[in-house]
């Protein structure tokens, strides 16, 4: 059953906050997964602006984001990935810049693999999946270079 048929299931009062205001989609995918999109006990786009400069917290993110695709079957979000790239190439760490890019664009591959694009988005098209694309020779670059020298 997919996380749709999931929250669709789920009762009206049930898919309600005690005040009796409506659960967010955030909410009701954090009660059908167990907390997978949770960092924390935060959802991950909370996480985004305060965060983003925190390399330990997009990579709770990105965890959390694969552990949500592959329990809710949505797409993982490529933001934390794309952050987790730029603050590695910062450190100069090209291993986890390369780990990671390929480890996102690996998962995303698959997930199309299995569901295929009919009336879902093809997270792939977007700016950010094409940006981690282009990043990736230049970081296998620059992590062949580092391996070199040592």
């Amino acid at each position: 059953m997919n996380l749709l048929s999931k929250l669709f299931r789920i009762k009206s009062p049930e898919s309600s906050m005690p005040s009796g205001d409506p659960k967010t989609s955030g909410e009701l995918v954090a009660e059908v997964t167990g907390g997978a999109n949770l960092v924390e006990g935060k959802q991950t786009w909370e996480l985004a602006d305060n965060k983003k400069d925190d390399i330990d917290y997009m990579k709770k993110c990105c965890y959390a984001e694969l552990k949500t695709m592959e329990t809710a079957d949505l797409v993982a979000a490529p933001y934390y990935f794309e952050r987790v790239a730029i603050l590695s190439r910062m450190k100069k760490n090209y291993e986890q810049e390369v780990s990671f890019c390929e480890g996102y664009i690996a998962a995303v591959e698959a997930y199309y693999q299995r569901h295929g694009i009919e009336g879902i988005a093809d997270v792939r098209q977007g700016p950010r999946f094409q940006a981690i694309v282009k990043r990736l020779p230049k970081a296998k670059e620059l992590l062949a270079c580092e391996r070199e020298a040592t």
